[in-house]
């Protein structure tokens, strides 16, 4: 008798869901973090520290104010699509309205702060091209498929469109062509790319998909979102600014070799982001009040994390070895540094969810504030290490106080 396979040997039709979902986001990621390296590394090899560290600054800051325009949405509008169905038009439709609105909003912003800020033409062109794309990728509709379990489906959109734009890269490296603000250019425009092709498909094959703005959905959304955004923002701003607060505070070099860490870490927090998409519905859902479920999750993310954390330094090692130039070198302490950082944030993210399924936004803020002051001050007391290791010290703090306070906060609910 042959054995049964791994999703066989689950115990309810909602596990195997589960896993074939994680299974299915696990596969098109490795396809897009495989891309996204790859277009990484060409811009490392042709740009050098310095013009790197600039153009990650501008993309780590857009990541910045996207988290400040759609992430604070995308919780909401998962756990009212999931339950409310029957609302499900006017909560998507006012959902991409706000959304795209505060998306423009910042790239407004962000093109007046570009021409008030000395720095060169290039560097300055890369924010105005970045913010622009930023629209794109404020409408990209992840919350979407996660609420109607198409996430696979987002998912491998998404890996089309950077298996495209990673053979662009390669023909513009192979030509000699890419500089800053080309290399920003297709960033941006792979971003708008995705959300155009995800919206059409949606549309396309969901008969009942026909987003309407309604004032009073919009209204209730903003409102639990707002304190939501503001939490989120607070908590991705320290690796979302670390870039290009190293690049202010130690040099547009040092920002180039944190770049590298950040990347890494951006890519740990990715693939760890993927398990969220795929379990937080059913936190949000009756599945998510027994405390059977919830000593589950912690089993999946403990495991995951580890899994994610060796991966990335494996590969860390690897591109530093073989495909970076030898000035990278300097950055594998730092990348030790934050992949400990990330580590250790999964345990606030776990917490995170469940706080969001409670309606415990004002929790959120308090916690994040917490983690942004410890970051602040491990960034500003004097350390005897170079300013890149004491960003990425400062991420580490910041992680692991958040992960503490959100722990602490839970210790009497569902998790016991």
């Amino acid at each position: 008798m042959l054995p049964k396979s791994p999703l066989k040997r689950l115990k309810t039709a909602g596990e195997r869901r589960v896993a074939s979902v994680m299974i299915g986001l696990v596969i098109c990621t490795v396809v897009s973090q495989t891309c996204a390296a790859a277009t990484f590394l060409l811009f490392a090899n042709s740009l050098g520290t310095a013009d790197f560290g600039k153009l990650s600054g501008a993309m780590f800051f857009q990541q910045f104010f996207s988290t400040l325009s759609v992430s604070g949405f995308r919780n909401v509008v998962i756990r009212e699509l999931v339950k409310h169905p029957e609302q499900q038009n006017a909560i998507t439709g006012s959902y991409l309205f706000l959304s795209g609105g505060i998306g423009l909003v910042m790239v407004f912003l962000l093109a007046i702060a570009s021409l008030l800020v000395p720095i060169d033409s290039g560097e300055r062109m890369a924010y105005l091209v970045i913010s622009i794309g930023h629209v794109g990728a404020c409408l990209i509709p992840n919350a979407i498929y996660d609420a109607k379990g198409q996430q696979v489906r987002g998912a491998s959109i998404a890996a089309c469109v950077d298996v495209i734009a990673v053979m662009l890269t390669s023909a513009l490296f192979g030509l000699e062509m890419i500089s800053v603000p080309i290399a920003a250019s297709l960033v941006a425009g792979k971003w708008t790319l995705v959300a155009a092709a995800s919206l059409t498909d949606l549309a396309v094959r969901n008969a009942d998909f026909r987003p309407s703005f309604d004032w009073s959905q919009a209204s209730s959304l903003w409102k639990s979102a707002r304190m939501m955004s503001i939490a989120t923002t607070l908590n991705v701003a320290p690796l979302s600014l670390g870039v290009s607060l190293t690049r202010i505070l130690f040099g547009a070099g040092e920002a180039g070799l944190f770049a590298i860490a950040a990347f890494v870490l951006r890519s740990h927090v990715t693939v760890i982001g993927l398990l969220t998409r795929t379990v937080f519905p059913h936190v949000v859902s009756a599945t998510g009040e027994t405390p059977s479920f919830a000593r589950r999750v912690f089993a999946a993310f403990g495991g995951v994390t580890l899994l994610v954390t060796t991966a990335a330094f494996a590969c860390s090692e690897v591109a530093l070895a073989f495909f970076l130039p030898s000035e990278y070198q300097a950055s594998r302490i730092t990348i030790a540094i934050v992949l400990l950082a990330g580590t250790v944030r999964v345990a606030g993210v776990v917490g995170n969810m469940y706080l969001v399924a409670q309606y415990s936004e004002q929790a959120l803020v308090a916690i994040a504030i917490v983690g942004v002051a410890v970051f602040a001050i491990a960034l500003v007391i004097p350390l005897p290490v170079c300013g890149r290791n004491q960003m990425a010290l400062a991420l580490l703090a910041s992680s692991a106080t958040m992960a503490v306070n959100l722990l602490y906060r839970q210790r009497d609910s569902r998790f016991s």
